[in-house]
């Protein structure tokens, strides 16, 4: 997702997945989806959505646009520059604006051309290749769909379905239907489930004959529905200091090797004990946050965080008013240290 699955982000889920997890589970994760065609004409624009250490290792590269010479150009390039588990191509946003631009859901409009395009992937990669999608742009067309992506399945390792159409965009039950027939029609292909899964008991009960099962919207609150553990108020509030140290962590290193990313020279990729040791001196203050603006960008993560917590609305009302690491600290320590002290 994108501004979702990040660095920091990504290290959390798979903390709390280590520590709480079925042990029985695979994790796999996302970076956040990253233009192609910006990454062609100036990487340094993007290249912060490619963002990943030695501990979120099992991660796949997210690319999407339409234009075939720089879809290419980008997913050659990371897998030559980047150490990822595999590339994807997003063909699943339903973003209006975008849509717009010829790129995500729009590549649906044009199977000819899109069937081209994962065929040229598929024979220049070396990485495992994936595909991202939905049931179509509208319920009228799910049949052409489904015939899309059986041919689509010759091209790619894994198809994730997201059971809506383009215009039910985030606000429609899934067609599970849809996702378990495509499955018994290309059993060789991973079929993965994603979209409208509320916890980690609804992936068991929904999982039938596919392969995984894809949390996203849920997740951004409750990185723990990856687990069957229910977190505790002490759960939340150690995952939520632990999460702003680490998302203040990521934008500072970032911001000392942006600049030399350049066509030639990739970006370095920092070590988990890089930005450990960066989100301890956060902690104890012997780092100038002032600047970050980390703290205003973990909001749309807070929000949901505190969201089924006990007295939020001061709380919320608050949030927006402390746009400094320093502001934003003691407002969490107080908030919290009231709940654990009823």
């Amino acid at each position: 997702m994108d501004w979702i699955t990040d660095c920091a982000y990504r290290i959390i889920c798979k903390k709390i997945f280590e520590q709480f997890g079925n042990p029985d589970d695979e994790l796999m994760l996302w970076t956040e989806f990253m233009s192609a065609d910006w990454y062609f004409h100036n990487p340094a624009w993007v290249v912060k959505h490619l963002v990943r250490s030695d501990y979120d290792n099992q991660t796949i590269a997210q690319i999407f646009w339409w234009n075939p010479e720089t879809l290419i150009y980008c997913a050659l390039d990371i897998q030559e520059k980047y150490d990822f588990a595999w590339i994807e191509l997003n063909m699943g946003c339903p973003s209006p604006k975008i849509m717009k631009c010829e790129a995500w859901s729009w590549m649906l409009k044009d199977k000819a051309k899109t069937l081209w395009i994962l065929k040229e992937l598929s024979e220049k990669l070396t990485l495992p290749f994936s595909l991202k999608t939905r049931i179509w742009l509208s319920i009228d067309d799910v049949k052409d769909q489904f015939e899309f992506l059986l041919e689509a399945s010759k091209y790619v390792w894994t198809i994730w379905v997201h059971g809506r159409t383009y215009k039910q965009s985030h606000a429609w039950f899934v067609d599970r239907d849809f996702m378990y027939w495509l499955k018994e029609k290309i059993p060789e292909t991973i079929i993965i489930w994603n979209g409208w899964l509320s916890s980690y008991q609804d992936c068991v009960d929904k999982k039938n004959n596919l392969d995984w099962m894809m949390p996203a919207q849920r997740a951004i609150w409750n990185p723990w529905i990856l687990t069957p553990h229910i977190p505790s108020i002490q759960d939340r509030f150690d995952c939520i200091k632990d999460h702003l140290d680490l998302m203040v962590a990521a934008e500072i290193y970032f911001k000392q090797h942006q600049d030399t990313v350049t066509k030639e020279s990739p970006l370095r990729q920092p070590t988990y004990q890089e930005l450990q040791w960066i989100s301890e001196q956060v902690r104890l203050w012997t780092i100038d946050t002032d600047s970050s603006h980390s703290p205003i960008e973990f909001r749309k993560y807070l929000f949901r965080y505190v969201q089924w917590l006990s007295w939020n609305k001061e709380l919320k009302k608050a949030i927006p008013q402390a746009k400094k690491y320093c502001e934003l600290v003691p407002l969490l320590n107080w908030y919290f240290h009231s709940l654990l002290s009823t």
